[in-house]
């Protein structure tokens, strides 16, 4: 697994490459929606196959850099754009917008994606999640479903700072912006995606290294088509709901007349996991993850710092960190 230097022309040709070998298509889901999908095979003998889910905005070029360490290493990768973002059809009445008419899709796009995943890739399965995709997988798990040996999510979006206004104000705004049909807007401050400038906030908030940054608008630039703007009402809504979903007292669905209990989402997920948060994490709120550890199964919370939100988009210390202790994780449970 490559450690180099941001800017040495191999690394940069990791992070500005996806690996050979690779199988990109197209998939319908249950509605028709097109979704685009990416797949590697692993070693023969290797330690399994990956299913790595993206957070809001992402695409699968972001992550080529860890997908080539990951296959380097002998792991089958699966991964996909979520509809809406990246080449996968997008929601809302504007391309650029990053919009949700909220997370039902998604959780229905996942189960008919963890499906094809196991279709492609052999066992043992394991789980890769960032952000929002952490928040969708524990939602999946949640349904009683049981199908990765381990799983490993990074800064989960458990929790939203919701900047400036602060969750306390940004959840019902929100609510009441969709009340008043403003559902696909964009947020106050929001609009279409605009080129990243090193030493920005946005940068400061996803990743303390400047050359990885810049690799996203760089992929913008060779597909224009990647390009996503700002979240819209509609997706805080949904969010602040998938988050207190989680948290929400639901039905047992093992249990039955009087077994039956009701108790959080979370506590009915046994899947072991490790969760891994950024110390300097400016967009999800970290005590979310903290609340979640006390309501699963079997799992840890490991603070890494100095980080941004986008760990495996770090500088190279920090990112050669997270990688080995997600790999470790994965294969040993330790």
């Amino acid at each position: 697994m490559t450690t180099g230097l941001a800017n040495d022309a191999p690394a940069l040709n990791r992070r500005r490459s996806l690996p050979d070998g690779g199988r990109i298509a197209i998939h319908a889901m249950s509605d028709g929606w097109k979704v685009r999908t990416a797949r590697w095979a692993g070693r023969d003998g290797g330690p399994g196959s990956i299913l790595f889910l993206t957070g809001r905005g992402d695409f699968l070029e972001k992550y080529a850099e860890t997908f080539h360490d990951l296959v380097d290493a002998g792991w089958g990768v699966a991964s996909f754009d979520w509809r809406g973002q990246g080449l996968s059809g997008r929601q809302g009445d504007d391309t650029m917008k990053g919009h949700s008419p909220g997370f039902a899709n998604w959780l229905d796009d996942l189960d008919n994606l963890i499906t094809w995943y196991e279709s492609v890739l052999p066992p043992p399965w394991y789980a890769v999640a960032h952000s929002m995709g952490g928040n969708l997988l524990l939602r999946h798990l949640a349904g009683e479903n049981g199908e990765f040996r381990r799983i490993v999510l990074l800064a989960p979006m458990l929790g939203l700072r919701a900047k400036p206004l602060g969750a306390w104000v940004a959840r019902p705004l929100a609510h009441l912006m969709v009340a008043m049909g403003r559902a696909g807007s964009y947020v106050f401050g929001g609009g279409p995606y605009q080129p990243g400038k090193a030493g920005s906030v946005r940068q400061r908030l996803l990743t303390t290294d400047p050359l990885r940054y810049a690799d996203e608008g760089w992929w913008v630039e060779q597909t224009p088509a990647l390009a996503l703007g700002s979240a819209t009402w509609g997706w805080i809504d949904a969010a602040f709901a998938s988050i207190a979903a989680l948290f929400m007292p639901s039905p047992d669905l093992r249990g039955t007349g009087e077994g039956r209990r009701v108790r959080p989402g979370l506590a009915r997920v046994t899947t072991p996991m490790l969760i891994l948060v950024a110390g300097d994490d400016g967009l999800v709120d970290n005590r979310g993850a903290e609340a979640a550890v006390s309501l699963l199964h079997d799992a840890r919370i490991e603070t890494i710092a100095p980080a941004g939100h986008e760990l495996l988009r770090e500088a190279a210390p920090t990112r050669a960190r997270v990688l080995a202790r997600v790999t470790g994780f994965l294969k040993t449970g330790a």
